[in-house]
């Protein structure tokens, strides 16, 4: 019989036994335990984030299902915005006796269109929203806050007058303690480059950009965002836009006008395709006429609902 060999260690290597001292059972189990860690990593890699081929996970291109954080909301369709473009085109060819600008910006996409008179204009009272921004945005910022009077009464009562109301003297107040200079620099700051604060001019596009901007929370705090939009929820002079808005839509919006001229602006949504609708309109002459006027409004207006809504 072969003596056993030691099992102490030499100087040059360590005793390992023979394959044939090795137990059967023994090395099936080495076997078997890698594949075992393999397959139970993979199932919780499966269940927490999905493998890269299964339907599970979200660079998944092989089935329709995908994770919501995928999901982008549709923008307006060729269909759709080509049927709309032909009507305000036809609304805008009908009423010759007015100079109309046009912009729809579609909030889920940021798309803006643009119909008729592309030029700065008078922009009237419409232009108190972007007082009220401005206002707003030096509260946040510790500069002002909405419990300083303002001609008398608190700044949050005059902001609720200025827009609700359209009240001039409170825009008068607030344009005294901010600046045009001040409002001119924040205006290009956010993009409104077509904003002369002396003139008081926009183009219509111009004030689509700032109440899209306003409505996506890209220039006010939540709560600010909610105050301002209250107000223009509860603004006067309803017979243009808000007039041919289906009922139950929301609409916020911020008119103005003048002896020559009627604009209005708002951001309208049904909870599913949310835009904007700008319509500034001015007479080639002598005092507005406020039936034609209606009707251009109307007839724009419910070009855009039916695309969008």
């Amino acid at each position: 019989m072969q003596t056993p060999r030691s099992t102490a260690p030499s100087s040059n290597y360590y005793y390992r036994p023979t394959p044939q001292a090795q137990p059967v059972r023994s090395r099936r189990k080495r076997k078997f335990l890698p594949v075992l860690f393999l397959v139970v990593a993979l199932g919780l890699l499966y269940h927490f984030v999905g493998l890269p081929w299964s339907p599970r996970h979200s660079n998944y291109t092989g089935s329709k299902k995908v994770t919501a954080a995928n999901i982008m909301p549709p923008g307006l369709s060729q269909t759709s915005s080509d049927a709309m473009a032909a009507k305000i085109n036809a609304v805008i060819a009908a009423h010759p006796e007015l100079d109309i600008g046009v912009a729809v910006q579609d909030l889920n996409s940021g798309k803006i269109y643009q119909y008729g008179e592309n030029q700065p204009f008078i922009a009237a009272s419409i232009s108190k929203v972007l007082t009220a921004v401005l206002f707003l945005h030096q509260v946040e910022n510790g500069k002002a806050s909405l419990t300083d009077m303002v001609g008398g009464s608190t700044a949050k009562y005059q902001l609720q007058q200025l827009i609700e109301q359209s009240d001039n003297t409170a825009w008068t107040e607030f344009n005294s303690l901010l600046g045009h200079q001040e409002l001119g620099d924040y205006a290009k700051q956010i993009g409104l480059n077509s904003y002369d604060p002396d003139q008081n001019t926009l183009t219509a596009d111009t004030i689509a950009i700032l109440f899209g901007k306003l409505y996506n929370k890209q220039l006010l705090n939540n709560s600010d965002t909610a105050l301002l939009l209250s107000y223009m929820q509860n603004a006067n002079e309803t017979d243009y836009i808000p007039a041919s808005i289906p009922s139950g839509v929301k609409v916020y919006h911020k008119a103005g006008w003048l002896e020559d001229r009627v604009h209005d602006g708002a951001i309208i949504d049904n909870g599913k395709h949310p835009y904007v609708l700008v319509i500034l309109s001015k007479t080639n002459s002598g005092v507005y006429d406020t039936v034609a006027g209606k009707q251009a409004f109307a007839g724009i207006t419910s070009a855009t609902t039916k695309a969008f809504l």
